[in-house]
């Protein structure tokens, strides 16, 4: 999830309706994981994991990705989706830590579920929740069936999506992550997948976080704000004990670098501190154009998910008429370049 950056900013609250027309980046992996560990099995007698088919096939990323994805689309947006790359290896050491929680978890899920404790089991489901690669195939082969543009960046999804936005070719970068602005999004939005859903009995809603607005509100540059992500903390550094946002920014503000501010509190520059500022600053991304959008193919659509994974009828007509009520659906055949 990168730095909170939550208390140096001024979100501002949409309506799905106010990107109508506009293509939005969307950072997949981290809903991907909103989706598993929310759609779990749950209950009397329930484990906790993921839902599952008939033949006991996880499918809460794709029940996930159609409702939200149709959503999105019907509202007007123009969705692409962007799933990670290759990591960097100076993010190894928090990947190794998330490894070593979920195997922590996974052991405690086994044992309540050898003991029949489906409470406990129900309580760490969420701990061991997993985005396969074989679930993100899964995945972007639902979104081509759809005809939603989706990419693989070549290494941080936010990133490549920053760079994207950057560059005009998006209008925003929706993600959860708030190192999607140390990466340079002019425009982020929060809770845009969410939107209108219920999280502990309060509705949810999308938030948009102006870049412009943060850096002039504070008077940093954006060279400064990725020096603070820095020291409070990222997926490629743990950051500088007893450092938050809002010392970050009163220290970042009155000694102008991170260098200079490791001297003041005699504490040593992170390693390879050019190298992570450079990943923020020059992340890398594309320069192939994005995918156009396509046709929605019902037909088969409805072969992978209602002949491949039970999905029930009404919700796959909900999805579809989704796409059905903006032009986008199909009836069957192959796509071609007819339908863009």
């Amino acid at each position: 999830m990168g730095c909170n950056l939550r208390d140096l900013t001024t979100p501002h609250d949409v309506e799905l309706g106010d990107f109508e027309g506009e293509r939005v980046a969307v950072d997949a992996f981290l809903i991907a994981y909103q989706f598993i560990t929310s759609l779990r099995a749950r209950g009397s007698g329930q484990d906790g994991g993921p839902l599952r088919d008939a033949n006991g096939h996880p499918v809460s990323h794709l029940m996930g990705f159609l409702d939200r994805a149709t959503a999105m689309v019907g509202a007007g947006i123009d969705p692409v989706f962007v799933f990670d790359g290759r990591p960097h290896d100076l993010k190894s050491d928090t990947l190794a830590q998330r490894k070593q929680k979920k195997v922590a978890a996974k052991e405690k899920w086994d044992a309540a579920v050898e003991s029949e404790d489906w409470d406990a089991a129900q309580k760490l489901g969420s701990q061991i929740a997993s985005f396969t690669p074989d679930m993100v195939a899964e995945t972007r082969k639902m979104l081509d069936l759809l005809g939603i543009a989706n990419i693989e960046a070549p290494m941080e999804a936010e990133g490549a999506a920053a760079v994207r936005c950057a560059r005009g070719e998006v209008a925003a970068v929706a993600s959860q992550d708030w190192d999607t602005l140390l990466y340079g999004a002019p425009v982020m939005v929060r809770n845009l997948v969410s939107h209108g859903t219920k999280k502990f009995g309060r509705v949810v809603r999308a938030e948009r976080v102006y870049l412009k607005e943060l850096l002039d509100e504070h008077g940093i540059t954006q060279e400064q704000l990725v020096d603070l992500g820095i020291m409070v903390g990222t997926d490629f550094h743990p950051g500088i004990r007893g450092i938050g946002p809002k010392t970050g920014l009163k220290l970042i503000r009155e000694h102008g670098t991170l260098e200079e501010v490791c001297a003041t509190k005699k504490c040593e520059i992170p390693e390879k501190l050019d190298e992570i500022r450079a990943l923020f600053l020059n992340h890398p991304a594309s320069d192939l154009p994005l995918p156009i959008s396509g046709m929605c193919d019902e037909k088969g659509l409805r072969a992978m998910l209602v002949d491949g994974h039970n999905f029930s009828e009404r919700r796959m007509t909900r999805a579809l008429d989704r796409m059905h009520n903006v032009g986008r659906l199909r009836s069957g055949g192959q796509t071609s370049l007819f339908d863009f």
